[in-house]
């Protein structure tokens, strides 16, 4: 409680003593996003590089404003004096809606207190709020903070986060999309997987959303090392970057989907661990992390995939079973998923 009343102390000193200029177009509809990733994390980078391509190319003739996380206070008051009923408020999407990253939830309740009657888009998130005080305090402030804007719309990215927002936010419209990093297939140049696989590369998660241990990632990395000839690790976090914008984004993710591509077998537990196995078409082993984002993702809309495979057992026997059974050569298509995004065009559209 005393963190939140002080973050909404620093917010609001912000949006009324630090207010940053913004451009805003008088002559072409403004989509504004807002939560756009300075931190070192790939997959979200992947999704704001997503996002933006969604929005160019579906609608080619708006004019797109990109604002930090950072500076959600300090720019609103410029952008709440400026913008027109026509233009559209957006957040970034990702795995932020709930109590595990406080900070981002915290900014979102603020743009949707201050704007309460502008429509407002989040684009597709995952929930999950821990069943604890600190948990349940956060979700009681985030369903009364959503319920005060009736022009909201939450896309959500997978059926528990669907299930969990009817709950949570009863009177917000719900909309089920996949997210949006799916919507970048085809569009990387990627190299053949080895019809006798050479190379495999460990993506595994080091933080609190991590269930696997020390022990247990040991063990498999030493079954691995028998099975391939080159064991490789790496994250999804950039390394050595304290920053990332503009001028290091797409560099970045390049350099990070080679190295992903360069694998014939990607085993991983984090969400966008598996989802840049699916833009380079690696097959991918995937375990369970401590919520339910891989796991629903999945079930939601990668039920029939060939090619990756969840992985609920602890046991070296069973996993290799598992690789045995993946189809390398498999060429997936989900080119599908393409037309799960119409709810979210016509949602923009208004």
């Amino acid at each position: 409680m005393i963190r939140t009343i002080l973050s909404n102390l620093w917010l609001n000193y912000q949006y009324i003593f630090r207010q940053k200029q913004v451009a805003v177009s008088v002559t072409k509809r403004n989509i504004i996003l807002f939560g756009v990733p300075n931190y070192p994390n790939l997959g979200d980078q992947a999704i704001l590089v997503a996002e933006k391509k969604f929005i160019e190319k579906n609608f080619p003739d708006a004019n797109l404003i990109m604002i930090s996380e950072t500076d959600t206070a300090s720019c609103l008051w410029q952008i709440k004096s400026a913008i027109t009923s026509d233009d559209l408020i957006m957040y970034q999407g990702g795995g932020n809606t709930g109590s595990l990253y406080p900070l981002s939830e915290r900014n979102r309740r603020f743009l949707i207190r201050k704007m309460n009657n502008q429509r407002i888009i989040i684009f597709p998130q995952s929930i999950f709020f821990e069943d604890n005080l600190v948990g349940r305090y956060e979700q009681c402030l985030s369903s009364k903070v959503y319920k005060q804007n009736s022009k909201l719309t939450l896309a959500v990215r997978e059926n528990y986060s669907l299930t969990r927002a009817k709950i949570i936010f009863p009177t917000t419209k719900c909309i089920l999309v996949p997210d949006i990093v799916f919507s970048l297939m085809g569009t990387l140049s990627n190299q053949p997987v080895h019809k006798l696989p050479q190379k495999a590369l460990l993506v595994l998660r080091d933080d609190e959303e991590s269930c696997l241990t020390a022990p247990f990632k040991s063990e498999l990395t030493a079954m691995l090392g028998k099975r391939f000839s080159t064991i490789s690790t790496t994250d999804t976090m950039a390394q050595n970057v304290d920053v990332i914008n503009d001028v290091n984004r797409m560099s970045l993710l390049n350099e990070k989907w080679a190295e992903f591509s360069e694998a014939d077998l990607v085993v991983t537990d984090r969400l966008h661990g598996m989802l840049f196995a699916i833009l380079t078409e690696r097959p991918c082993l995937v375990f369970a992390n401590n919520n339910h984002k891989i796991e629903s993702t999945i079930s939601t809309w990668l039920q029939d995939t060939e090619r990756i495979k969840l992985v609920n057992t602890r046991s070296m026997q069973a996993i290799e079973k598992v690789i045995d059974d993946l189809k390398w050569q498999s060429k997936d298509d989900l080119r599908e998923l393409e037309q799960k995004y119409v709810p979210l065009k016509k949602v923009i559209q208004g």
